[in-house]
């Protein structure tokens, strides 16, 4: 198995980027700034009275961590200014401006978007769509298409894969999908790994017949293969045929992933989401980091029924992300 961990605390800890958690009072949140207090500028959302309280509690050490109430702090109107000034052509008007970010996730996003920190994580209460409507809007890139992205370690066959797009993109076309597995390909180089990708279906080369849910996926493996043609792919295949050395010699013998691909692009969000969270109950495989890929900025969702080391992992990555964005600006 690569290690994992390794590659991405070593890129995390580069330097020291600044974070904005967005629900800053939350004890998963409070417990991983603890840990990682060291290795990161963190800022909290938050009524600071109730996060020093619970500071206090769990009896931990957040260091020299900054608190903001981003419902009393002055920021909030130069915020507010600004979000105006975004959006006014989609037609918000400043007092709908003044209005959103007296939550937490605009808030959050709106520092981000104005340089005031370098990534923004959230969701460990809210659902994700309250973080990821914020990031669409105001952190995505122009003409880009978003997609999470996550890396699993699957301890039975002591390897990690690479899985995408489990939060997301509902009913993605054969160029989403290809866009989504081009994110993820140039992602993975990133931490100096090959991609090695498969687009996932209920289909192996035709066996489920030529449908039109077949024919998005094997259209959407021809247009990545244009986009990017020196990384290794195929589709489209059941997941067994992608992933096991023996299924992929029983169902299509002559796939260059020859079962051992490590990148899955699953077919749409329903796919998606229910293999993710069946994986994560009742299996060994676990979900260690997650990312938001097509953001200009690192946004980051650390999930409502995660444990602490998720979201520890979830911040590690995003500090990693933060770092990566900087060696990009600067190259």
């Amino acid at each position: 198995m690569i290690d994992i961990d390794k590659i991405i605390q070593e890129k995390a800890k580069e330097r020291k980027a600044k974070i904005v958690i967005a629900e800053g009072w939350d004890e998963r949140v409070l417990r991983a700034v603890h840990d990682l207090k060291n290795m990161a500028q963190f800022v909290l959302l938050g009524n600071p009275k109730t996060i020093l309280e619970n500071v206090k509690k769990w009896n931990l050490d957040i260091g020299k961590t900054e608190i903001i109430d981003h419902l009393k702090t002055k920021e909030k109107e130069e915020l507010a200014q600004k979000l105006f000034e975004l959006r006014k052509e989609k037609g918000l008007t400043l007092p709908e401006a003044q209005e959103l970010v007296k939550d937490v996730n605009y808030f959050g996003c709106m520092m981000v978007f104005t340089g005031k920190a370098e990534g923004v994580a959230s969701s460990v209460i809210c659902p994700t769509a309250a973080i990821m409507r914020p990031a669409l809007q105001i952190l995505k890139k122009k003409g880009t298409l978003a997609n999470e992205f996550s890396v699993m370690k699957d301890k039975k066959n002591n390897r990690v894969l690479f899985m995408t797009d489990g939060s997301l993109n509902i009913n993605p076309s054969s160029e989403d999908l290809a866009n989504i597995a081009k994110n993820s390909a140039e992602f993975v180089q990133s931490l100096d790994v090959t991609p090695k990708v498969a687009f996932l279906s209920f289909s192996t080369k035709g066996s489920g017949g030529d449908g039109p849910e077949v024919m998005i996926v094997r259209k959407a493996t021809k247009l990545f293969k244009e986009k990017m043609p020196s990384v290794i792919c195929d589709g489209e295949m059941q997941f067994d045929a992608a992933t096991n050395p023996y299924a992929a010699g029983r169902k299509c013998p002559d796939s260059p992933l020859k079962g051992d691909a490590n990148i899955l692009v699953l077919p749409n969000l329903t796919a998606g989401n229910i293999l993710f969270h069946a994986l994560m109950q009742v299996s060994d495989v676990i979900m260690a980091y997650g990312f938001i890929l097509g953001t200009a900025r690192p946004v980051t969702i650390l999930g409502r029924s995660t444990s602490l080391e998720i979201v520890k992992g979830a911040l590690l990555a995003n500090m990693m992300e933060c770092n990566l964005k900087a060696d990009e600006k600067h190259s």
